[in-house]
């Protein structure tokens, strides 16, 4: 009898789902495993364009529309922020397992709900936070979980933009996305230092935002351009945090869409009482015989990470096996960042609670 393929669906054609989504899709249609049966936006337009670049055989601009008929295994979420938990819990509660890009919602109350309805239609949930699945990190976990860290204390996870505010889509707008690089870049190595850790419990969070540059007229925002309307924009261009876990683990963060610094800079690092790590340069630092180690990786295999998450979570769907992103992983980073900017508006650490 031959094997099914698995009826996909994408809610959201812009530009994640362009570069990032739709191009793995199509080869996995390639390797006869799904089919990519329709595309969903608001924008008809954009939905027929990405229906004939990539052979989706239907376009729909509602997606509850789409949902109705109740053909799709998979539904790929690549839409604006505040449209992940609605559209999530819609796509569930049709019977899809789904697959839905960073941020998980606006706030941790639609994160529960979206566990919730995943837990209630017994369908997998996943965030497509890409950078667990990059070869750098899967290195690094391997090199974590085979204990040569020792006792891990504190990490430290950095996304500095000189200039790279979007000028693109509704990043900019607080009812739309919630906030600026907090939620936009921070989520993305928050939940990589978290997992690297070995996804400790955050218990309190104390942090600021700012916004400096984003709504200033005079801004130069480089090769990023600057089409979006000054008017418009009302989040962060700047955020820093220290984040408390349990077992007396902490970790700093900071991110920018704009500062003034020399230039953009992004990584990891985590330390441990016999070795530390660092994804950039990719190393691990040590000491024996009363001297100091540095283990470099010269060569991995390279890979992209928004592929291989895709054909992971293709494959946990094929097989029924749990996803490495589990979607509990993914409420505490969002109880995080609601804590950082909870703390923002108070000037006090805010508890998370459990």
């Amino acid at each position: 009898m031959p094997k099914m393929k698995l009826r996909v669906g994408v809610i959201g054609t812009g530009a994640i789902a362009d570069e990032k989504h739709l191009p793995n899709w199509q080869e996995l249609e390639a390797e006869g495993r799904v089919e990519l049966i329709g595309v969903c936006d608001v924008l008809t337009a954009r939905a027929e364009e990405m229906a004939g670049k990539y052979g989706a055989r239907v376009v729909h601009n509602d997606y509850k529309k789409m949902l109705a008929d109740g053909q799709y295994d998979i539904i790929d979420v690549c839409t604006q922020n505040r449209w992940h938990a609605p559209i999530t819990i819609a796509a569930l509660n049709a019977g899809a397992h789904v697959i839905v890009e960073k941020p998980m919602a606006m706030n941790s109350a639609e994160c529960r709900a979206m566990i919730d309805a995943a837990n209630k239609n017994k369908r997998k949930l996943m965030v497509a936070q890409f950078m667990r699945f990059e070869p750098d990190a899967e290195k690094l976990k391997e090199v974590i979980e085979a204990g040569r860290l020792g006792q891990i204390y504190s990490a430290n996870a950095t996304y500095l933009r000189r200039r790279g505010i979007p000028g693109w889509g509704k990043f900019h707008i607080a009812k739309e996305s919630l906030g600026g690089p907090l939620i936009d870049l921070g989520v993305h190595v928050l939940d990589l230092a978290i997992w690297l850790m070995g996804s400790p419990k955050p218990i309190a969070a104390s942090g600021k935002v700012y916004r400096m540059f984003g709504d200033r007229e005079d801004l130069c925002n480089g090769e990023w351009g600057e089409p979006y309307d000054r008017k418009e924009f009302d989040v962060e261009d700047y955020a820093s945090a220290y984040v408390r876990f349990e077992k007396d683990i902490t970790l700093t963060l900071d991110v920018s869409w704009a500062a003034n610094i020399a230039d953009e800079r992004s990584g990891v690092s985590i330390l441990g009482d016999k070795a530390g790590v660092s994804t950039s340069p990719l190393a691990l630092y040590g000491y024996e015989n009363r001297s100091l180690t540095t283990t470099k990786f010269d060569w991995i295999p390279p890979q992209s990470g928004h592929r291989l998450e895709i054909r992971h979570f293709t494959e946990c769907v094929e097989k029924n096996r749990p996803v490495r992103v589990k979607p509990e992983e993914s409420l505490r980073v969002q109880q995080i960042i609601d804590a950082i900017y909870e703390s923002s508006k108070k000037n006090a650490e805010v508890r998370i609670k459990a």
